[in-house]
């Protein structure tokens, strides 16, 4: 193994984290260590490096049927096509694509933060989601 490599694997393996809670100043809180499985160093240089590598293939599983915008750890969608069903369809397929590979790469989706946004023309109908 080359010396780069080595360096990445040290930088990502046998981590730990833990939590810190200061309330109000005056208490403070630690909790237990845990070994970070997955994922890069919160707060580090280079965890941003490494995350849009990590999600780097994510554009390309859904690139024939919509665009996708990154910035950072928020990503949006884009999706064209006006004939309603076959947008509905392209909708559908772009999702189960996204949480496929999500499941693969050991993460979820935060439905929560997620948003479906449709712009039509006065000629095209709203898509009933």
């Amino acid at each position: 193994m080359d010396i780069a490599n080595k360096l990445i694997k040290s930088y990502l393996q046998d981590r730990y984290q833990g939590v810190l809670i200061n309330i109000e100043n005056s208490n403070k809180y630690f909790s237990e260590w845990e070994q970070v499985k997955h994922g890069v160093p919160q707060g580090s240089i280079l965890g941003p490096l490494f995350f849009l590598l990590y999600i780097n293939s994510l554009s390309k599983i859904i690139s024939d049927k919509s665009n996708s915008v990154v910035f950072a750890d928020d990503t949006s969608m884009i999706i064209k096509n006006s004939n309603p069903l076959e947008f509905r369809n392209n909708i559908n397929e772009v999702f189960r694509e996204i949480n496929e590979w999500l499941h693969g790469n050991l993460l979820s989706l935060n439905y929560d933060k997620t948003y479906f946004l449709q712009f039509v023309t006065k000629t095209n109908q709203l898509i009933d989601t």
